[in-house]
């Protein structure tokens, strides 16, 4: 008989929050500027999901099933897209991180999303979102994007 293991992992906290992480969805593109150059669009599949689920999202056949379905249902007209998609695992900090965050005094009380991984909409993709209010919390500085979730 199997074991359930999900109860023995550990809750992650972060300034008493539960830790989560972000299931993403990213498409890689040529830069039509620079030759050569790529960047990714960014889609989000699952939000604020709880880290005790990490490593039933971490395996290969579910990144494969949910990369599958997004394939499957984004219908691209780009004409730099390189035919190139993944599945990502992104953590808390990072998908919530802040220009603020990442240059200091130089960006000081600029909440604006440093990254963007979908976290201010309800894009397409967006399946679930396991903590609205935690989603709610770090983008209340963003008035614009805040109206979009409600």
């Amino acid at each position: 008989m199997k074991k359930n293991t999900m109860n023995k992992s550990k809750k992650v906290k972060l300034n008493d929050v539960d830790y989560t992480f972000n299931v993403c969805y990213l498409r890689e593109y040529m830069d039509p500027d620079n030759e050569g150059d790529f960047f990714y669009a960014h889609e989000t599949v699952y939000r604020n999901v709880p880290y005790k689920y990490k490593d039933r999202f971490n395996t290969q056949k579910m990144k494969m099933k949910i990369l599958k379905h997004c394939d499957w249902n984004y219908k691209e007209m780009a004409t730099n897209f390189t035919n190139s998609t993944r599945i990502e695992l992104i953590d808390q900090d990072q998908y919530y991180q802040t220009y603020e965050d990442v240059f200091g005094d130089v960006a000081e009380d600029n909440k604006k999303m440093f990254n963007d991984y979908g976290q201010s909409y309800a894009r397409y993709s967006l399946r679930k979102d396991f903590d609205p209010e935690l989603t709610k919390k770090f983008i209340k500085d963003t008035t614009k994007s805040f109206r979009r979730l409600q």
